[in-house]
């Protein structure tokens, strides 16, 4: 004789007399309640038993948001919250399979006309791309299709620039002022003002000639400056320590007083100095170096800060027939496409200078053959 199940041990009393069950599914766990354990028992077999619904791609998007959340910094989301906020709005109620490549393009073409650059768009697509990647990983969608999604053309692009060849002199003489070598570092290395900041001097190798970067800065609003794991694993990597920087590095590191290659230095209201650079200061001595060196506009602010120097970097070793791949992995770029895009931004500037210089040379010739 089969033993009779006692449904109430089963479940959890509630104080208004309700028992309460659970079930989970993709989107979590769902609370069942009913006075009658049985009927509980039997209604939670029934939902765990049927076809789950097709999910809807703000149910998805909230999923991925939970899970993946810690794994972007309070900076990056920032940036990201109002486009997801958009992306939602737009296709929140929508079932994940009638969301097509052309919504995307749609949306990145509308992004177009409000005069958002390229950097802004290639983020909304990123979203689109992890929720997707999500979705598809757990079974909630059949395929990603932003895969065959390209940006629209013509976009603006950011305004992240290389230093010029006069503000690269400057950086050049000016390494002995104070701070001036964090500039220059920047510049010879291709590092992240982050990874730079939180650089330990056994971080770096100076017999081999070689930086370790496996960790960056994290900074949030109101926040002290934490140490955080490369976002990707790209950014973890070996930096080459070049001859021209390789002395002032022997130098400091015999005087050096913190375990920190760049530490904060001592304030005026009687710190010491020495810990982790706090984003204020980090700014405090950045425009205290761009002052000294003329590096400030009319109103004393900085003309180039820590991005252009990266792109300084990448430019130089395009300049320097450094292989893209090369030039990757030293910058840290999660995809070769990122570095492709910066060579190929400079090709193109490089080929209509190439063209500007036949053309004004040719128009010279044919002066003087003319006048003869």
């Amino acid at each position: 004789m089969a033993k009779k199940i006692k449904y109430a041990d089963l479940f959890t009393l509630r104080k208004d007399g309700r028992y309460q069950g659970s079930y989970t599914d993709a989107f979590g766990r769902h609370y069942v309640y009913d006075r009658d354990p049985e009927a509980l028992f039997l209604k939670l077999q029934d939902l765990q038993n049927q076809e789950p619904p097709e999910p809807t791609f703000k149910e998805v998007a909230e999923c991925w948001e939970r899970e993946h959340r810690e794994e972007i910094t309070a900076r990056t989301w920032i940036n990201y919250a109002p486009h997801y906020e958009e992306i939602l709005r737009r296709h929140g109620n929508k079932l994940m399979e009638q969301i097509t490549a052309l919504d995307i393009i749609n949306h990145l073409t509308a992004a177009k006309a409000k005069g958002y650059s390229r950097t802004v768009a290639n983020s909304i697509r990123s979203l689109y791309r992890m929720i997707f990647d999500y979705a598809v990983a757990n079974d909630l969608a059949k395929y990603n299709p932003v895969t065959s999604v390209k940006l629209p053309k013509g976009l603006k692009q950011g305004k992240r620039t290389a230093p010029t060849d006069e503000q690269v002199k400057i950086i050049c003489s000016h390494i002995d002022s104070p701070f001036g070598l964090f500039p220059y570092f920047l510049l010879c290395t291709g590092m992240r003002k982050s990874e730079a900041l939180a650089l330990t001097w056994a971080d770096v190798d100076l017999k081999n000639r070689e930086i370790s970067v496996t960790k960056s800065l994290d900074y949030t609003v109101g926040a002290k400056p934490t140490v955080k794991a490369p976002k990707t694993e790209a950014g973890n990597r070996v930096v080459p320590i070049i001859d021209s920087l390789a002395p002032y590095l022997y130098n400091i590191r015999h005087t050096a007083s913190s375990i920190y290659v760049f530490p904060a230095p001592a304030s005026n209201r009687g710190g010491t100095g020495g810990g982790l650079m706090t984003l204020r200061g980090y700014e405090g001595m950045w425009l205290r170096y761009c002052t000294a060196a003329g590096l400030v506009d009319d109103n004393g602010k900085p003309v180039i800060g820590a991005h252009n120097l990266r792109h300084g970097t990448a430019t130089l070793m395009f300049e320097l027939d450094v292989d893209v791949y090369t030039a990757q992995r030293i910058l840290g770029h999660a995809r070769v496409e990122v570095t492709q895009g910066i060579y190929t931004e400079l090709r193109a500037r490089q080929k209509q200078k190439s063209v500007d210089k036949f053309n004004a040379g040719m128009e010279k010739y044919m002066k003087n053959t003319i006048n003869g």
